[in-house]
C-alpha cells in the first residue's frame, strides 16, 4: 500500500507540472500572482473558486484516474474564457486529449485577448451530464462494472447475451494499474489501437476482501495468457467457475471432476458434449433452439436414414430429449479416451486431455514446492508470473510460492477454454464477483448485430446470478413511478 501511495503522489506531482506548463499564461491573464500558480492543490482550489464550482470537486484530484478528468474540465474552462466555444475548438481539444491548451499557451498571445465572460456564472447549472459521467466512471472503476457474456463457455449458468454486473469489492478492490486511459474502455478502441498508455504504471495493490473466493464461485478475471496486453488490468476479461482453490489437488476422470480426491457435487447448470443418433427422421433443430433453448447442435454425419449429432446438454435436457423424441437410438456422453493426448492441454507434454486430467496441485502462497524433472514444466508458469529466473530454478530443489493461484473451469465443460488449457489464474488477475443479471437478450449468434432477431429473456432479467431472487417487478414499479412523477411535473409547470 505504501508503494502505491508514493507512486500516486509522484503521478499527481507530474500532473501538477503538466498543468503549470500548460496554463501559466492563463493564470497571469486572470490576474493571479506567480506564487499562487505553483502551489499544488491550491492552484486548483483557486480555479474552482473563480469558476464558481463546488469545492468538493477537489476530491477528484485525489482519486486515481478522475484527477485527469478534473484537469481536462478546468483546461476547458480556461480556454473558453478567452475563446468562443466553437465546434472547432472543442474537436481540437478532444482530439489532442487536452494538449490543445499547450498550443494556445505558447503560440497564442493570450495577453491581447479579451475575457469572453467576466462574470464567470456558476457552472453547476449546466454540468449535470458531466457530473453523471464522472460519478458513473467512479462506480464503474471502483465498485461495480457491467459486462456482457459473448460466448457459451458458462452455459447454462450464464447465457450468451446476458448483461451482468460484477462487484469489484467482494474479493477486494484492486486499484487501477494503468492510470492513463480513455474512460469506459478496456484495452482496445478499434482493432489493435490501445485505449491506454502503458508508460506509467501503478504497482499491484488490493484492499482487504469482503469475502474470500470460495470453491465453485463464479469469478471474473483477466486472462493470464493475453500476450497482446502486458498490463494486468488491461488483459482480456474471462468469466469461469473457480473449482480449485490454492492448495487443492485437481483431477478429472472420465469427464468427472475430483477435488482433493472427492467427486464434485452435481449441479444443474453443468453441460457436456453428447452423441445423439436418430433413425428415419432427423432432430428438429428449430424446436430445440426455440422451445428448449439448446444452441450448440452440430450434425456430424448422415447416412442410410441414420443421423448423428453432437449436442451440448445438461442432465435435465438429456432426460427431456429422450422423452420427447421416439426416434432416438442413443444419447451418450462424448468422453475422450484416456490415451488420447490433446496437444493444447496444460501443462505441455503432460499427455492429458479434457476428460482425463491431472492430478495437478494448485500452488498456494507461502508453501514450499519440491522441484524435480517431473513437475518443473508445470511450475514454469509460476516462475513467469512471479518474475523468477527460470534458469536459476533448475539448480534449486525447492521454491517458495509468493502468490495464491486458482483453477478455473467453464460450466460448459466440453466447450470452454479454461485452466485445463492455459493453466492457473494468479490472485492479482482477479477482477470481481458477478452478482446480478440486469438484462438478457437472445440473439442470432452468427449475426448478433441484427437487432430485429433479438428476443428478451424476461425470466432472466433483473435476477441474481444464483437465480434465487428476481427484481423485475421492482424495475417496472420504479419505471412507472418515474413516469408518473415526470408527467405530474410537466403538467404542473
Amino acid at each position: 500500500m505504501f508503494q502505491y501511495f508514493i507512486l500516486s503522489v509522484i503521478f499527481l506531482f507530474f500532473e501538477h507540472l503538466i498543468h503549470i506548463l500548460g496554463t501559466w499564461s492563463f493564470y497571469k491573464k486572470l490576474g493571479l500572482k506567480c506564487w499562487k500558480i505553483f502551489i499544488p492543490i491550491y492552484n486548483i482550489f483557486i480555479l474552482l473558486k473563480i469558476y464558481k464550482r463546488s469545492i468538493f470537486w477537489i476530491f477528484l484530484l485525489f482519486i486515481p484516474l478522475t484527477s485527469i478528468m478534473l484537469f481536462l474540465i478546468l483546461w476547458m474552462d480556461l480556454i473558453f474564457t478567452f475563446y468562443k466555444k466553437t465546434n472547432k475548438n472543442i474537436i481540437l481539444f478532444l482530439l489532442s486529449a487536452g494538449l490543445y491548451i499547450f498550443y494556445i499557451n505558447y503560440f497564442k498571445n493570450i495577453h491581447t485577448l479579451k475575457i469572453e465572460n467576466q462574470n464567470f456564472q456558476k457552472k453547476e447549472n449546466n454540468m449535470g451530464i458531466l457530473l453523471a459521467i464522472i460519478f458513473s466512471f467512479i462506480i464503474h472503476t471502483y465498485i461495480v462494472q457491467p459486462f456482457v457474456i459473448p460466448t457459451s463457455s458458462m452455459e447454462r449458468t450464464l447465457l450468451v447475451g446476458d448483461f451482468i454486473l460484477v462487484s469489484k469489492i467482494h474479493y477486494g478492490l484492486r486499484m487501477p494499474i494503468s492510470p492513463i486511459s480513455i474512460p469506459f474502455t478496456h484495452n482496445n478502441i478499434i482493432g489493435n489501437i490501445k485505449s491506454y498508455v502503458s508508460i506509467f504504471q501503478f504497482p499491484y495493490f488490493r484492499f482487504p476482501a469482503i469475502q474470500s473466493i470460495k470453491r465453485n464461485d463464479i469469478v471474473v478475471f483477466n486472462f493470464p495468457k493475453d500476450y497482446n496486453h502486458k498490463i494486468i488490468d488491461r488483459k482480456d476479461h474471462y468469466v469461469k467457475r473457480c473449482v480449485g482453490l490454492p492448495g487443492d489437488l485437481i483431477s478429472i476422470k472420465e469427464g468427472i471432476l475430483f477435488v482433493n480426491h472427492k467427486k464434485e457435487k452435481s449441479f444443474f447448470e453443468k453441460q457436456q458434449a453428447y452423441f445423439v443418433k436418430t433413425v428415419n427422421i432427423p432432430l428438429n433443430i428449430e424446436y430445440l433452439n426455440n422451445k428448449m433453448d439448446i444452441e450448440d447442435i452440430q450434425c456430424i454425419e448422415e447416412k442410410n436414414d441414420e443421423y448423428f449429432y453432437q449436442i451440448m446438454l445438461n442432465d435435465k435436457k438429456v432426460t427431456q430429449i429422450q422423452n420427447l423424441f421416439d426416434n432416438i437410438v442413443f444419447i451418450k456422453k462424448y468422453i475422450l479416451p484416456i490415451h488420447f493426448k490433446e496437444n493444447s492441454i496444460f501443462p505441455n507434454q503432460s499427455g492429458w486431455n479434457r476428460d482425463f486430467f491431472g492430478p495437478l496441485h494448485v500452488p498456494k502462497k507461502g508453501e514450499l514446492i519440491k522441484l524435480n524433472s517431473k513437475n518443473i514444466h508445470i511450475y514454469n508458469e509460476i516462475f513467469t508470473y512471479e518474475k523468477v529466473d527460470q534458469f536459476d530454478m533448475f539448480s534449486k530443489q525447492y521454491y517458495r510460492v509468493k502468490n495464491n493461484y486458482y483453477f478455473m473451469m467453464g460450466d460448459n465443460r466440453h466447450n470452454s477454454s479454461d485452466s485445463r488449457y492455459w493453466g492457473f489464474v494468479p490472485e492479482d488477475h482477479i477482477v470481481g464477483k458477478p452478482i446480478f443479471i440486469w438484462m438478457s437478450i437472445d440473439w442470432d449468434r452468427k449475426n448478433p448485430l441484427n437487432i430485429f432477431n433479438w428476443k428478451f429473456r424476461w425470466n432472466r432479467i433483473m435476477r441474481t446470478i444464483n437465480d434465487k431472487h428476481s427484481y423485475l417487478s421492482l424495475l417496472f414499479l420504479f419505471s412507472f413511478a418515474y413516469l408518473m412523477s415526470f408527467l405530474f411535473k410537466k403538467e404542473k409547470s
